[in-house]
């Protein structure tokens, strides 16, 4: 069983390897959120660790930068 703390190690391990690969292809965060309909905001707090996302966004995010979830977990 995962406990509290190594959930949120998890997520935001996840979080910054998206935003890795956002900054890597060169996506703003505008663009990414508009293409998503996503609110710029909702990003920003995500990838600075401010808001947990839900795994729905977490997935939807993923197959928007064309991520296989499954190598970042």
């Amino acid at each position: 069983m995962i406990n509290k703390r190594t959930a949120q190690e998890i997520s935001d391990s996840v979080i910054l390897k998206l935003k890795e690969e956002r900054m890597k292809q060169g996506i703003s965060q505008y663009r990414i959120a508009k293409d998503t309909g996503m609110s710029k905001s909702s990003i920003l707090y995500i990838e600075n660790l401010t808001q947990r996302p839900t795994l729905y966004t977490v997935i939807l995010l993923a197959n928007y930068l064309k991520i296989d979830l499954k190598k970042i977990l």
